[in-house]
C-alpha cells in the first residue's frame, strides 16, 4: 500500500507522478539561447589525435553545473553581458520544448527539470533532439548526443540516473549551429520501477535529505581576536568523490564582515590567537615531530617558534605571550619484544601503549624549554594565571578499589622558581580550574562530588550524578569552596571568566536548550544572556573588549555564527554559510509537549509535525529517545536528523526522561542504578499519551530508535511492551556485565550509571535489566545496527541479542557497517546507514519494502 507521499503533486503546479511506463516531461525551465564560439586554431589535431568537431564546443564546460538549483525568474549572466533569466514553458502537442535560435552561428540552451524520488531507484532518461545535447544528473554528464540529425529527424539517447532519496536536478544541455533545417526542440521521457513515487516538477523546493545534511561547506568553531576586532571561522568540506574532508580557517572583519586572511589553499586549521596581537597559530606536523606556527597579519608573514617537539600535546600561551606551556606523552620504553601484554591498570583496555603526558616550559625569546614535571603520573595544565607568574595543574592516579578508580590531585606552581603547593589532594572526583582575572581565585568545574557535599543538591536521591557539571569559586589563599551552580538547573558545558567586566559567563544544556548565561556575583543569580537560536555550539569572547562570537543551530534552522555585544545583549548574524544550500528546502513545524507520568515527574518533550502537514491525514510515528545522561536537544541534523525524518512525512517525538542532566542534580541523579528501570516506563507511558492527544498520529504505526545507551533502551522497551511497529538499537548494550567489563569505557561509565553496584552484588540491574536475558519477551520487528569495530559498545552487544533472537525465532535482523567505531563517519557509509534506517522504517511503518530488499535481498522478513 503506497500511501506515504501521495500529496507531492498537490503543492507544484506541474508535478508529474511517475509510473512504470515512460511519462513524458511537459514542463520544462530554460534558458537561452546563449551564443558561443568555436576556438581558435582548429585546424589540425588535438593532443588525442582528434581533427576538430562542432562536439567540442558543446562539451566545453562553460559553467559550474554542481551548485545549480535553478527556478522560475532566476537570473543567469553570460559571457555576453546580456542579461537572461530562467523561464517556464510547456512542450508541444507533439512533446517537444521548443526553442527559437538567434543569429550567432553557435548558440547554447540550458533546459531543466526536477525529479523526486521517494527511495534507492533507477530511473531511464531518454532524451530526443535533432540537435547535439547533454544530459547531466546534478551537474554531473551521464549521456550525450554528439550527431545533428538529418532534416525531419531527431537522434534519440537514454540515460541511467541512480537515484536515493531527495530531488535530484536533471538538465539537458543543447546546441543550435546556424543552418540546421530543423527546428531546435527537445524532448524528454522518465520511466521508473512499479513501485516508486517519484514526480516531476520545475521547482527547486524540497525536503532536507542527508545530501544537505553532509555536502557542502560547514561551519565549525569561531574564535575572536584579543582585541575583539576580527574572528576566525573554522570550516569543513567533504569531497563526495573521495570521501576525504577538508578543513580551513577564515579571517573577516567582525564589522564589516569582509575577507581578511583566507587559510583555505593551504589546509591550514588556526587553534587560536596568540593573547597580545592580530597573530594566530597552529601546529604543523614535520619530519621530527610537530612545530607551533605563528602568522603575523599585519606583517603577513608566518614563521615557527616551537620546532620539532615530539608527541606534543595541547599548548597553551602565557598572556604576555613570553612562554609556550605544552605537553609532550612519553611513551614507556619497550625493553624486549613480546607478544603479551601485562595489563595493570584499568585504562590498559582503552590506552596502549602506557604513556604519560608532561609538562613544558617554552620561553619564546631564548628557544629554552625546561620540564616541569617528572615521573610515572601524566600532569595536565589546567591555566596559567593573568601574570604569567603560576600555572594550575593536575594528575591523577589509580585507585581501583574505590568509584571513580582515580584520585585527583589539584597543584599551584610558581613558573620561575618551580615551587609547588597543593590545593586538593586524593580527590575521587575531578575537576578542572581556571584562574580569576585577578589570579586570586579559580573557577573550577566538576559534578556534584567533587567538593563533598558542599556541591550537592539531589534530593532524596542517594548518589549523585557527576556528569551532571557544576562551578565552584576556589579562593586560593583560603580555599573556599563557593558553589555557585548548586541551586542552578543547567548544566555546564563550558565557562569564561571575562577579564574586562569581572562576570562569569556559561554556556549550559538547560533541558531541551543549550543556553549562555552570564553570573551576577551581587544577587547570586545566573542571568539569561540574549542569544538567537535553541541550541549555542561554540562560543568564543574577546579578552579586551565586551565581544562575544558564537555558534547554534535549531530544528529547521542550520548552523550560523553570531556576534553579541555583552554589555548591550544586541545579537547580529554575522554567517550563514549554508543558506544557499537550504534556500529551497522547507521544514515542518515543531512544539514542545509534556506530560506528568504516573510517579507525578514532568517529562519534557518535544514533536515535529510532517513537511507538508495535513490534519486531515493518519501519519505513522518515530519515537526517538536516549534515556540516558544528557538530553536530545532541539538541534539541527546530527546521526539521528529528526528534520530529515520530518520530511519523510513522519510524526516525530522526543521525550526526555528522567535521569538526563539539564533538569537539576535530583532529576539527573536518578541515572543512576536505573537502567531502564523507570525511563523506559516514561517511555511508554509518553508514547502512549502522545498518540491519544494526537488524532493525526496513526497509532498502529509507530518506530522507535535509540543509540549507545539510547540503543540498549530501544531494546528494552521491546521487552516491556507491544506499542512499537518497529524498533531500531544502534550501538546498543544488550548484556550490562559484557558491556561493563569489556567496552572501554564500561567501568568508568557505570561509575554514573550503576553507581557502587557491581555483577556480583546487583543481579537485579546486571541481569534483569539486561536485555539479553529478557530476549524471550521480544516480539517487535527490532533492527540492530552497530559499527565492526566499535570500542566503546563492542560488537558483541548486538551479536549476542542478535543470536538469541534468532534462536527463538523473533523478527530481527542485524547489520554491521564495516571499519567503523561507535559513530558513523565515513561519508560514503554514513549514507548507506541512514538508507538503512530509513528504508527499515518505510517497510514497517508505510508497507514500502522495496529499498529495504535491495539493500538486502537475502532479508526473510
Amino acid at each position: 500500500m503506497k500511501t506515504k507521499r501521495h500529496i507531492i503533486s498537490v503543492f507544484v503546479l506541474g508535478t508529474l507522478i511517475l509510473s512504470a511506463a515512460a511519462q513524458q516531461v511537459d514542463n520544462w525551465l530554460f534558458i537561452g539561447p546563449m551564443p558561443v564560439s568555436a576556438p581558435g586554431f582548429i585546424k589540425g589535431k588535438n593532443i588525442n589525435g582528434d581533427e576538430f568537431k562542432d562536439k567540442f564546443i558543446l562539451s566545453n564546460e562553460y559553467m559550474n553545473l554542481a551548485d545549480l538549483q535553478p527556478k522560475a525568474e532566476d537570473p543567469l549572466l553570460w559571457d555576453d553581458y546580456r542579461p537572461r533569466t530562467w523561464a517556464l514553458d510547456e512542450v508541444s502537442d507533439e512533446g517537444f520544448l521548443v526553442l527559437k535560435p538567434e543569429k550567432p552561428e553557435y548558440q547554447l540552451a540550458y533546459n531543466a527539470f526536477y525529479i523526486e524520488s521517494d527511495g534507492l531507484y533507477t530511473y531511464s532518461c531518454e532524451v530526443e533532439s535533432p540537435q547535439m545535447f547533454e544530459i547531466f544528473l546534478d551537474g554531473k554528464k551521464v549521456g550525450s548526443n554528439y550527431t545533428v540529425s538529418k532534416k525531419d529527424t531527431t537522434s534519440k539517447k537514454s540515460a541511467s540516473l541512480k537515484l536515493d532519496r531527495g530531488k535530484f536536478l536533471v538538465l539537458v544541455k543543447s546546441m543550435y549551429i546556424k543552418g540546421d533545417k530543423n527546428k531546435w526542440k527537445i524532448k524528454a521521457s522518465v520511466s521508473c520501477p512499479e513501485d516508486s513515487l517519484a514526480a516531476i516538477d520545475v521547482s527547486p523546493v524540497t525536503a532536507m535529505n542527508i545530501h544537505h545534511l553532509l555536502e557542502g561547506t560547514k561551519l565549525g568553531r569561531v574564535s575572536l581576536s584579543p582585541d575583539g576586532a576580527l574572528i576566525a571561522l573554522n570550516y569543513s568540506r567533504v569531497n563526495t568523490e573521495t570521501g576525504k574532508t577538508s578543513i580551513w580557517t577564515e579571517i573577516r572583519d567582525v564589522e564589516s564582515v569582509s575577507l581578511v586572511h583566507s587559510f583555505r589553499a593551504s589546509g591550514t586549521t588556526i587553534q587560536g590567537w596568540t593573547p597580545s596581537g592580530r597573530k594566530l597559530y597552529y601546529t604543523s606536523k614535520t619530519e621530527n615531530g610537530s612545530s607551533v606556527m605563528v602568522y603575523d597579519l599585519k606583517r603577513g608573514s608566518e614563521y615557527p617558534v616551537l620546532k620539532n617537539i615530539k608527541d606534543l600535546g595541547r599548548i597553551t600561551w602565557s598572556k604576555d605571550e613570553k612562554f609556550i606551556f605544552y605537553g609532550r606523552s612519553e611513551k614507556k620504553l619497550e625493553t624486549k619484544k613480546s607478544s603479551l601484554l601485562y595489563m595493570d591498570e584499568l585504562d590498559n583496555r582503552a590506552f596502549r601503549p602506557k604513556s604519560v603526558t608532561t609538562l613544558y616550559k617554552f620561553n619564546v625569546h631564548t628557544g629554552v624549554s625546561t620540564r616541569l614535571s617528572f615521573g610515572e603520573r601524566s600532569a595536565y595544565l589546567n591555566d596559567v594565571s593573568p601574570d604569567g607568574n603560576f600555572i594550575v595543574f593536575s594528575t591523577s592516579r589509580p585507585n581501583p578499589t574505590q568509584r571513580p578508580f582515580s584520585l585527583q590531585n589539584m597543584y599551584l606552581m610558581e613558573v620561575k622558581t618551580g615551587k609547588t603547593d597543593t590545593l586538593w589532594k586524593d580527590f575521587r572526583w575531578s575537576g578542572n580550574a581556571e584562574f580569576s582575572p585577578d589570579g586570586k581565585q579559580l573557577i573550577v568545574g566538576g559534578g556534584p562530588d567533587l567538593f563533598g557535599e558542599t556541591g550537592r543538591n539531589i534530593g532524596d536521591q542517594p548518589i549523585a550524578n557527576n556528569y551532571d557539571e557544576q562551578l565552584y569559586i576556589y579562593t586560593l589563599e583560603t580555599g573556599e569552596v563557593d558553589p555557585i551552580t548548586r541551586d542552578f538547573n543547567p548544566a555546564v558545558d563550558w565557562s569564561h571568566w571575562h577579564p574586562v567586566d569581572n562576570r562569569i559567563y556559561v554556556r549550559v544544556t538547560e533541558e531541551i536548550y543549550s543556553r549562555l548565561y552570564v553570573w551576577d556575583a551581587e544577587g547570586r543569580t545566573f542571568n539569561l544572556m540574549n542569544t538567537s537560536p535553541e541550541v549555542i555550539r561554540s562560543v568564543s569572547m574577546s579578552d579586551e573588549s565586551l565581544v562575544a562570537a558564537y555558534t547554534g543551530n535549531g530544528l529547521g534552522n542550520p548552523s550560523k555564527a553570531w556576534i553579541l555585544d555583552l554589555k548591550s545583549g544586541d545579537n547580529r548574524e554575522f554567517d550563514w554559510t549554508e543558506s544557499k544550500a537550504y534556500e529551497n528546502v522547507t521544514f515542518g513545524e515543531t512544539e514542545e509537549w509534556d506530560f506528568v507520568a504516573s510517579g507525578g515527574t514532568i517529562i519534557s518533550g518535544y514533536f515535529l509535525y510532517p513537511r507538508n502537514f495535513d490534519p486531515e491525514r493518519k501519519y505513522p510515528l518515530i519515537v526517538n529517545y536516549y534515556g540516558g545522561t544528557s538530553p536530545i536537544e532541539k538541534s539541527f541534523g546530527g546521526r539521528y536528523p529528526l528534520d530529515i525524518w520530518a520530511g519523510e512525512d513522519y510524526v516525530v517525538y522526543v521525550p526526555q526522561p528522567s535521569g538526563a542532566t539539564g533538569f537539576g542534580q535530583e532529576f539527573s541523579a536518578r541515572h543512576q542504578n536505573n537502567w531502564g528501570k523507570t525511563t523506559t516506563a516514561e517511555i511508554i507511558e509518553g508514547t502512549e499519551k502522545f498518540i491519544e492527544a494526537h488524532d493525526f498520529v496513526d497509532g498502529s504505526k509507530v518506530g522507535c530508535i535509540g543509540a549507545s545507551y539510547g540503543g540498549f533502551t530501544t531494546m528494552l522497551l521491546q521487552s516491556q511492551t507491544d506499542i512499537f511497529t518497529c524498533a531500531i538499537s544502534h550501538a546498543g548494550i544488550s548484556s550490562l556485565s559484557s558491556y561493563w567489563g569489556e567496552g572501554y569505557w564500561g567501568v568508568g561509565y557505570s561509575t554514573n550509571a550503576t553507581g557502587d553496584s557491581y555483577p556480583w552484588n546487583r543481579k537485579d540491574i546486571y541481569v534483569d535489566q539486561s536485555p539479553l536475558f529478557n530476549a524471550d519477551k521480544i516480539n517487535t520487528p527490532l533492527l540492530l545496527l552497530h559499527g565492526s569495530v566499535d570500542t566503546n559498545v563492542p560488537l558483541g552487544e548486538s551479536l549476542q541479542l542478535w543470536a538469541g533472537l534468532k534462536i527463538l525465532g523473533k523478527p530481527v535482523e542485524m547489520v554491521q557497517v564495516e571499519g567503523e567505531n561507535h559513530h558513523i563517519l565515513v561519508y560514503s557509509k554514513r549514507i548507506e546507514w541512514h538508507n538503512a534506517i530509513m528504508a527499515w522504517f518505510d517497510k514497517w511503518l508505510n508497507d514500502e519494502g522495496h529499498d529495504w530488499k535491495k539493500m538486502f535481498p537475502d532479508s526473510k522478513l
